[in-house]
């Protein structure tokens, strides 16, 4: 293990946490939505870039490389599904968000929802089964994180696992409660450029070592044809469902909360259309070179211990030592720029909680020390769970992605957009979105996540035809000004 690789990646921690500590000692933080929103005034390059780095995660060079290792490029399938995706929720959910957030005061979608309902006899429950969603899919999510963590600093640096995991969920935490949100953008825009910077070095550099494009195109092909096609080889009813897996994978995209949690801080609502191409610019990026990461390792090494770990050993192998250093950072600051932001909204969430229903007389003081120390719980319950370890990181984010997209997502979505939709039916989308995603990975995990949706998408919309007109107190939208 070089010298040079620890030194970088050292100081690329201790920048991180000097970037807490210079938040936590110049900004005016009274009240909770300072602390979780910023004060709703961050502006166009962190907010596209940090929403970016907020869904990056382990998932980019860890999950998304074992895929392209594995699959190829039939996993663009997720990618073109969810670059649309994401160009829709700027264009046609931003706004409006924004809008009425300010109007309520939400800090989270389980904020918004429930809060939307207040005046109702389900707003309460809404809360309380959105919190638990939050809670069991986002420890879920930090967990794949520190397992991200723990495997880039074992491969990279030789650093015990279990060390490793310890130093990254300590590092994170660190930083998040000191700063919060500002913190967390932040932290996240300088991450999302070196994620940049390590997206585009490492294939350039992989695809040279195998000889240039068309010798690599020639060896992947030899390898497996299917490799460079995106029907994975496959055919008629097969290729539907792999299709149909990847698209409704990707829709998980609507309803993840550390990214909404950007729309709710942008400053305007005017900037919201420039932030919408850096974000798919950026995007775009991450959600397909990793594939080409992926296939680049296959045909350089043949066959690995976990292909996940292929980035790594591609890093350590072909770049000098300073280098290695600064792309292991890289990909390390791709996970914590997903930590961070997912346990900033698992605190919104719990404070929220906290607030409503245990101690509805705390001042900001406390509910603020009460968000820092929930960062803290959280952190070490990820850390528990990647020593445990369940799964494959692919396999855990696999569903706590639909798990937030299904329960969270799709009831927001109706929430902005159906003025027919009532408590009953958002409770009912939240509570069948959490049960069918457990119940859909563990009875039929060879359908998951094709079912969830249509069962939670019938849900909320029976219930909320049996119940018009019984509950009729939703706050309403604000006069767009």
């Amino acid at each position: 293990m070089s010298i040079g690789m620890q030194v970088t990646f050292g100081l690329y921690l201790l920048g991180l946490i000097a970037i807490g500590l210079y938040f936590f000692f110049t900004t005016e933080t009274k009240r909770l939505s300072d602390y979780l929103l910023a004060g709703r005034d961050v502006g166009t390059w962190p907010i596209a870039v940090s929403d970016v780095s907020s869904v990056a995660s382990g998932w980019t060079f860890f999950a998304w490389v074992g895929t392209g290792f594995a699959f190829g490029l039939s996993g663009l399938w997720f990618s073109l599904t969810m670059l649309v995706i994401v160009l829709l929720m700027y264009r046609y959910v931003a706004s409006p968000l924004r809008r009425e957030s300010e109007a309520i005061d939400s800090v989270t979608v389980t904020d918004h929802v429930s809060s939307t309902f207040g005046g109702e006899r389900f707003g309460p429950a809404i809360r309380v089964v959105a919190t638990v969603a939050v809670v069991v899919f986002m420890v879920s999510y930090v967990g794949a994180q520190v397992i991200a963590v723990g495997e880039a600093m074992n491969a990279g640096f030789g650093i015990d696992y279990t060390w490793a995991i310890v130093i990254g969920g300590a590092a994170v935490a660190l930083y998040t409660t000191l700063g919060g949100f500002n913190a967390s953008v932040w932290t996240d825009f300088f991450q999302g450029i070196l994620i940049f910077v390590g997206a585009v070095a490492l294939p350039v550099l992989a695809i040279r070592e195998v000889g240039g494009w068309s010798a690599f195109v020639d060896r992947a092909s030899a390898i497996d044809p299917a490799l460079l096609r995106m029907d994975a080889g496959l055919g008629g009813a097969e290729l539907a469902v792999f299709v149909l897996v990847w698209v409704t994978f990707a829709m998980g995209t609507i309803g993840q909360p550390h990214s909404l949690m950007r729309f709710q801080a942008i400053r305007s609502e005017r900037i919201v259309s420039k932030a919408s191409v850096i974000a798919v610019a950026f995007q775009s990026l991450r959600l397909t070179v990793p594939l080409f990461i992926g296939i680049s390792g296959r045909v350089l090494y043949g066959s690995v211990n976990d292909p996940e770990n292929v980035a790594m050993i591609a890093i350590t192998d072909l770049f000098p030592p300073v280098f290695a250093g600064i792309l292991l950072a890289a990909i390390v600051s791709a996970v914590l720029s997903t930590s961070d932001s997912m346990l900033l909204v698992t605190s919104s969430d719990v404070t929220r909680f906290y607030e409503t229903h245990v101690n509805p007389d705390a001042d900001e003081r406390t509910l603020i020390a009460v968000g820092r120390a929930v960062v803290v719980v959280a952190a070490g319950f990820g850390v528990l769970l990647a020593w445990v370890r369940p799964g494959t990181i692919f396999e855990i984010i696999e569903f706590a992605y639909v798990g937030l997209g299904v329960s969270l997502g799709l009831p927001l979505l109706f929430v902005l957009f159906w003025d027919h939709t009532t408590g009953a039916g958002v409770f009912a989308g939240v509570a069948v979105g959490l049960a069918s995603s457990i119940a859909n990975v563990y009875v039929f995990s060879d359908y998951f996540p094709i079912l969830v949706w249509p069962v939670t998408l019938a849900a909320i919309v029976g219930a909320s035809l049996a119940t018009a007109g019984v509950d009729a107190d939703r706050n309403p939208a604000p006069v767009d000004q």
